[in-house]
């Protein structure tokens, strides 16, 4: 099944009528309506002062609190991996927004556990002191592509590629002494996930 809206192919299927939409359309839903939700938010808190105001009150009383910015990494905007600006130039944009792309569909997909795996990983990578410029730019190109599969429904996800590259993954972290404590937490995760899935 292909997305309504481009020709790749689907990974959700969204409201009453199941639309099918691919991971970067079904993404960008998920942007437009977190941005509904915020000036609804806004707007809440905006009637609750004023309310308050005309009645005489004081302000008080619980808010919705102000969002996070967004990063923005050379054009493309991130929403959970924090970047240091040292490492800016030095990382493929496309490859770290699909990774971030694919921890928003983790969380919202109810898979805590994976967004947690996925971010944590990308993060040390990129603050890594002992990888090369080249080595975090391929390690970034393989979480890329397992997080968009993680990211898949389990019984579309192709198994076999993951476990393939996050085999080739855990090798090159092995040469990187100051994140090995992250590794070994989060890299069995995301075995375990497509681990099961083929099992």
């Amino acid at each position: 099944m292909k997305c309504c809206q481009c020709d790749t192919p689907a990974m959700y299927q969204i409201g009453e009528n199941n639309v099918p939409l691919c991971l970067d359309c079904y993404f960008k839903l998920t942007q437009i309506r977190q941005q509904e939700f915020e000036n609804s938010e806004r707007m809440i808190n905006y009637l609750n002062d004023e309310m308050s105001s005309i009645a005489g009150f004081p302000p008080d009383g619980p808010k919705f609190p102000p969002r996070p910015r967004p990063v923005v990494v050379a054009g493309t905007k991130l929403n959970n991996i924090s970047v240091n600006n040292s490492v800016v130039g030095t990382i493929n944009t496309g490859s770290i927004g699909t990774v971030d792309q694919s921890i928003t569909a983790l969380a919202q997909n109810g898979e805590q556990g994976l967004a947690e795996a996925v971010k944590g990983l990308s993060e040390a990578i990129l603050q890594s002191g002992d990888l090369t410029r080249n080595q975090k730019n391929e390690l970034v190109e393989i979480l890329s592509v397992v997080a968009k599969e993680s990211a898949a429904p389990k019984d579309a996800r192709r198994n076999t590629v993951a476990i393939s590259l996050l085999e080739k993954a855990t090798k090159i972290t092995e040469l990187a002494s100051d994140i090995t404590d992250v590794c070994q937490k989060w890299w069995p995760v995301l075995f375990a996930a497509f681990s099961v899935a083929a099992g």
